[in-house]
């Protein structure tokens, strides 16, 4: 079953804009890795690394750059999480290696990947080395162990004053990470939506402003509990601009059956919506930390189990599944619940 995740889509939609790549690594890189990379040569890399496998882990967001004082190309992988993984790692991993495959089957030399992890979930996401994950083993076995890092970035330990006035630059950026950082409290972002969408009431005046608010508000409608007209009347007293489109993205979620369906009668047409938004996120996690736990406990034969879990849609089964992982013995104790 595909999964429509509209944290991932929103993530894409703004990072896919160089400038707010660029902006993003200057108010959040380390000192030392920004000084080196010459931001004026950052350019998208347009191959998709995604397949089959990995194409509900990843959002694709993949920059080069070159350093500042050698002919060097580094990658920068952008990856937005919203929720926490058992071992980011395992999922990272695949990831460089379909890109240093690529470089590989190009005839190139291989080039540095830098993990970047956009981080805007409830829990805590505690970072440990990989080597870490492997419990109760011999320090002399560490030089077997693959050990690399990521950067993350963890939106809650941003206040949103800190987020619209000292850390990102442009008016996109900004709304981008106060509404991910956000999202999941519906008073405070209703409280605070205005004070949000007046960041960008010269922006939404421009055709990119316009595209870019287009964004927001599909976001809005399929990750959060702000009604339609509340969403509209906001943006009403700041833009003008906003406001009239605003109300012709509702008419076309009324055309597709959106708002429809709910003005109907139809309630399945909004819980699509809501399902898809935050069902599917959850059903999404719990087949990640299944197939983490899978590997972790029983290698590749723990992963032979994918295929059928990968059909099941019922968050519960998945839970217990999950659980089954935790605490079985043997994979015949987890195939009974498939």
């Amino acid at each position: 079953m595909e999964v429509f995740n509209p944290h991932d889509k929103f993530f894409k939609e703004t990072f896919s804009i160089r400038e707010n790549a660029i902006d993003f690594l200057r108010g959040t890189f380390p000192p030392e890795i920004l000084k080196k990379l010459d931001l004026s040569t950052l350019t998208q890399d347009n191959n998709s690394y995604i397949d089959e496998e990995l194409k509900e882990h990843f959002s694709d967001i993949v920059y080069t750059c070159f350093c500042k004082d050698k002919e060097l190309r580094i990658t920068l992988l952008f990856e937005h999480k919203s929720y926490a993984v058992a071992c980011p790692y395992l999922q990272l991993m695949k990831y460089l290696l379909k890109i240093w495959e690529s470089n590989s089957k190009q005839a190139q030399r291989l080039i540095p990947v830098i993990p970047v992890i956009l981080y805007h979930g409830k829990e805590t996401w505690n970072v440990r080395r990989f080597r870490d994950y492997f419990e109760g083993i011999d320090e002399v076995f560490f030089r077997f162990i693959p050990e690399f890092e990521y950067l993350l970035t963890d939106l809650s330990f941003y206040s949103n004053e800190e987020i619209k006035d000292k850390v990102f630059r442009r008016a996109s950026l900004q709304i981008t990470m106060l509404l991910m950082r956000n999202i999941y409290n519906d008073k405070i972002l209703g409280d605070k939506l205005k004070v949000f969408f007046e960041i960008g009431k010269q922006y939404f005046e421009e055709g990119e402003g316009l595209k870019f608010l287009e964004s927001v508000i599909r976001y809005l409608y399929y990750a959060s509990d702000i009604s339609e007209e509340r969403v509209i009347d906001t943006l009403k007293e700041v833009s003008e601009e906003g406001g009239k489109l605003s109300m012709t993205i509702a008419a076309r979620l009324i055309e597709k059956g959106k708002l429809a369906g709910i003005e109907e009668g139809k309630v399945e047409g909004k819980v699509e919506g809501r399902v898809e938004g935050r069902v599917e996120g959850r059903i999404e996690g719990l087949k990640e930390a299944i197939e983490i736990g899978l590997e972790l406990k029983y290698g590749v034969e723990g992963l032979k189990l994918l295929e059928r879990i990968s059909k099941i849609a019922v968050i519960e089964k998945l839970e217990a599944i999950k659980e089954a992982v935790k605490i079985s013995k043997n994979m015949e104790e987890i195939e009974k619940l498939l």
